[in-house]
């Protein structure tokens, strides 16, 4: 799909998608009495921009510490899960690849993934988007008990719904890098905090990763400059 039908799909549907899943997370809620168990398996949703997942480094780094390496899953358009692949943050069969160039792919690949995670028992969603409305519809589509992104609150940014379990207040002040890894601290809070988190950004420090080079690709580059 062209970028100028992603974003009138996300305007146009994605704000009545939003509202409409509102309102049954809200009915929903008025029947939950119990308290979700400790995060196992968490996915982390960032479809597009995957520059920025790079910024995500430490973020992910966090989620392996509280549930390890193979639960922790993520979802990319398929055109960008190289950037995955290189950073090697999460087992392969771990990322869940969405095709982003037609409407049919878009569709089918999304309900596979949506019933793998079900499958799976994916019990936390992080959203990474700041202004996009389909990963916050995936995530509370997801079913995970326990749904993690930003939320406007009473600023002047695109309507998402109210779909998070724990809403952490954007800060354009904050690296980037920070504002993920904040999102994954958030699962540690009470998810009644309002806004979360009330601690100062500087007690966190996003970390880049390092370009480790495989041994073939040395090879092959030594060979190039060699002949």
């Amino acid at each position: 799909m062209r970028q100028s039908a992603i974003r009138v799909c996300d305007f146009w549907l994605g704000q009545g998608l939003c509202a409409l899943l509102t309102a049954h997370r809200r009915l929903v809620d008025r029947f939950a009495r119990r308290a979700p168990p400790p995060p196992r398996r968490i996915l982390f949703l960032k479809l597009i921009e995957q520059g920025a997942t790079v910024l995500a480094y430490s973020a992910v780094e966090r989620a392996v510490q509280l549930v390890g390496r193979d639960e922790v899953y993520f979802c990319v358009f398929r055109e960008n899960r190289f950037i995955l692949d290189a950073m090697a943050l999460v087992p392969a069969a771990n990322v869940f690849a969405i095709d982003g160039k037609s409407a049919r792919g878009f569709l089918r690949d999304t309900l596979r993934m949506l019933i793998a995670v079900r499958r799976r028992r994916i019990d936390v969603t992080i959203d990474l988007e700041f202004f996009t409305r389909a990963p916050a519809v995936l995530a509370y589509l997801c079913g995970a008990k326990r749904r993690v992104g930003l939320h406007r609150f009473t600023s002047e940014y695109p309507y998402r719904g109210d779909l998070m379990t724990h809403r952490v207040q954007y800060n354009p002040y904050l690296h980037t890098g920070v504002t993920y890894l904040l999102l994954v601290e958030a699962l540690a809070r009470d998810a009644a905090e309002s806004p979360p988190l009330k601690i100062p950004a500087a007690d966190f420090t996003a970390e880049a990763p390092a370009f480790a080079v495989a041994a073939a690709e040395q090879e092959a580059i030594l060979r190039k400059v060699g002949g």
